[in-house]
């Protein structure tokens, strides 16, 4: 017999957006109800709708603009990489500020996590990381971009430093987007758990010096990846 499986709340709101686009309910270049509107017509919650509006900007199927609100792209797109190559290059001064200020937190909160983590805290990280190489297995792409979040702020979590953890939660919102096209972008994530790993590696062994490169690592290739996607080289 078939396991029973809940669907999330967001993948149903994908499929929701999806069909209705797919059937001409919104011609190309509409736009779409308001987030607002979507929330009570689904009875779901904002964040939920503005989580699938990323995923169907990454599969191709809206197109989101600041201030404006989604627009249909295609009713059926049969590929995505030039919608995600346009949101790159549309947000490529913001990203870079934020890369800035990646490579000033991240690299730090590394180290500190080496140095204050716990072990309890430790193996929470290391599970975090095995969850995201079975979903990169299985190319789940919500699944993906959710654990690569938790990673991260796993590490800042072990830190125990207040400031530094109010400082990340202001670019939460922008890198979520960010992930979502990032990996939607590639073919696979496994460059992305190797570098986690040699990340974990370094926390394991509390060498903080060491984490703190394995994050620059981490961060350099993720610019990399930014510029070729935006230089519209297709595997990332």
């Amino acid at each position: 017999m078939k396991t029973i499986t809940r669907i999330p709340v967001t993948a149903q709101i994908v499929e929701t957006i999806k069909e209705a686009v797919k059937e001409g309910q919104f011609p190309v270049g509409e736009k779409l109800p308001a987030e607002l509107l979507l929330c009570k017509m689904m009875n779901v919650s904002r964040s939920s709708v503005r989580e699938a509006l990323y995923q169907l900007q990454a599969q191709g199927y809206v197109e989101l603009k600041p201030g404006k609100g989604a627009f249909v792209r295609s009713h059926s797109p049969d590929d995505n990489h030039e919608a995600i190559r346009q949101w790159f290059i549309s947000s490529a001064p913001n990203l870079e500020e934020y890369m800035e200020v990646r490579f000033a937190i991240d690299p730090l909160a590394a180290s500190l996590a080496a140095a204050k983590g716990t072990d309890k805290e430790i193996e929470e990280l290391s599970y975090i990381h095995t969850q995201f190489i079975k979903a990169n297995k299985e190319q789940i792409i919500p699944r993906l971009v959710s654990l690569d979040e938790q990673f991260h702020t796993q590490i800042l979590e072990m830190t125990h430093n207040k400031l530094l953890k109010q400082i990340s939660e202001l670019l939460l919102k922008e890198l979520k987007q960010y992930r979502m096209m990032s990996i939607s972008a590639k073919k696979n994530s496994d460059n992305t758990v190797t570098e986690h790993f040699a990340v974990l590696l370094a926390i394991q062994e509390r060498n903080k010096e060491k984490a703190q490169n394995a994050m620059m690592v981490h961060l350099n290739k993720a610019r990399e990846g930014i510029n070729a996607v935006i230089d519209n080289k297709k595997e990332i």
